[in-house]
């Protein structure tokens, strides 16, 4: 028992030893532990912390700082910095320049544009109202240009002075300010043409990109191909085609190329023959022509056109309402009726299959024969079908011969065009004969031609003496 008592006072004795020194170290160390936990300064390096900074007196600097100017003024002046508002991103690029340019994106708006570069509402409103009234603002398109004007005044306020933007290939409009607003005018781009010569060879395997490896552009390429169509299928072309191109491209006061070329002539060897095209512009119209005069778009190559199915077309009954002439009652006509002794031959006007070979009350021995695009040729009055029914035809294979079968007062052929088996006027389905210029037409043309092939040699056309001279292609 006497010896659990000492035990016990130890412990006791010890644990008051121990208060008594943390109170010192409390009281003669007043700098190491703060009043509060709200006056930590934590690291997020690491766990450690930092006490605050602590005058003489033990009291914290900052709140010295903010209740007295007095003291630690250099801090007071950085304590005392007011934030402003966020200039937009641009809003210093016209310190360094009275110019931006700024390309249009999708969505973008002249004012929201103006307003992004940091522009008084007032000023853009103004600046809009007169730009309107020249171009029209909803038409500015991704990828436009537009060259603002600006300034910063004495106090630094950004100021709008203007915008030029190209309204098409040869104007250009300027807004410019002025002491009553704004001032919008529209000024004409001198364009400076040059013709160039593009020579090479058309594949037929690739002709697109054939083109495009000699320089020609892209629409260019595709109008050449286009007109070449009507004389020759590049694609199943057995050679490659010999070609030179005749361009005439437009350019700005900065040599910048401001719209696309314009083909002026094509020469192509076709079949052993060279074929020479040129884009004849008359009366405010553009039209290919060859150099015989005749126009290229009346020479109809397309597949749902038809050739005349007689050699002679003589029109003795036209498509449409009329008096029949055996019953003398008015009665639709869905063909044209011509002219043809009995045996004459009857051609087929494209490639098809035949349909039906009959006989019927009113035409009499017929063929009927389909096409491509939905269309269906028939003859009728005939006195012998060449053909049965299934066969392949090619455009001018003989068909058939001529008659007087079925309700008719003397030898012709009946002849139908049907589309989407409704019945129409054949002679619009009929190729016609080639346009060719004449008169006055004909000799501008042929002045046009001459100016052309004086261009194709490297002559100068107003050159009386005829020369030749070099001509340089950029």
């Amino acid at each position: 028992m006497i010896v659990k008592k000492s035990r016990f006072a130890s412990v006791c004795v010890m644990a008051l030893a121990s208060s008594i020194a943390l109170v010192e170290y409390a009281t003669y160390s007043p700098s190491t532990f703060p009043d509060s936990l709200n006056d930590f300064s934590f690291s997020q390096d690491d766990d450690s912390y930092e006490s605050p900074d602590l005058d003489l007196d033990g009291v914290a600097i900052d709140s010295l700082t903010a209740g007295d100017p007095s003291i630690l003024p250099e801090e007071k002046e950085q304590s005392d910095i007011v934030e402003k508002q966020p200039q937009p991103e641009n809003f210093d690029r016209f310190r360094e320049s009275d110019t931006e340019e700024i390309a249009v994106k999708s969505g973008d708006t002249l004012e929201s544009i103006l307003r992004g570069l940091g522009f008084d509402k007032t000023d853009i409103y103004l600046l809009s109202k007169s730009l309107s009234k020249v171009f029209n603002l909803r038409n500015m398109k991704v990828g436009q240009k537009i060259t603002v004007r600006g300034r910063h005044d004495e106090s630094g306020d950004l100021l709008l002075n203007g915008l030029e933007l190209r309204q098409s290939y040869n104007y250009r409009v300027i807004v410019s300010r002025t002491d009553s607003g704004f001032k919008t005018e529209r000024v004409e781009i001198p364009i400076k043409n040059v013709i160039r010569s593009i020579s090479g060879i058309i594949s037929p395997r690739c002709p697109d990109y054939s083109l495009k490896q000699c320089g020609v552009d892209t629409k260019v390429s595709a109008e050449a191909l286009r007109v070449l169509s009507q004389f020759i299928n590049i694609k199943t072309s057995k050679t490659p085609i010999d070609f030179e191109f005749l361009c005439k491209e437009f350019y700005d006061d900065s040599g910048t190329v401001v719209r696309s070329p314009v083909l002026l002539y094509i020469s192509a060897f076709i079949n052993g023959k060279i074929k020479r095209i040129y884009n004849f512009s008359d009366d405010g119209s553009n039209e290919y022509i060859d150099s015989d005069g005749t126009v290229l778009k009346t020479l109809v190559s397309s597949s749902s056109m038809l050739s005349p199915p007689l050699r002679i077309m003589k029109v003795t009954s036209r498509f449409g309402m009329r008096v029949h002439p055996i019953t003398g009652r008015a009665s639709m006509h869905r063909g044209v009726d011509l002219s043809a002794k009995i045996g004459t031959f009857v051609k087929a006007p494209a490639s098809g299959i035949v349909q039906q070979v009959s006989t019927a009350s009113g035409y009499g021995r017929y063929v009927m024969i389909t096409h491509g695009n939905s269309v269906t040729t028939l003859y009728g009055h005939l006195s012998k079908a060449l053909v049965r029914v299934g066969e392949q035809v090619f455009k001018g294979k003989l068909i058939a011969l001529t008659g007087d079968s079925g309700r008719v007062r003397g030898a012709h052929l009946h002849y139908e065009v049907r589309k989407n088996g409704r019945s129409i006027n054949p002679l619009l389905f009929i190729k016609q004969s080639p346009k060719k210029l004449s008169g006055r037409k004909l000799a501008r043309f042929n002045q046009f031609k001459r100016e052309i092939n004086l261009q194709i040699v490297g002559l100068d056309p107003t050159s009386k003496n005829k020369v030749a001279k070099t001509r340089k292609y950029i």
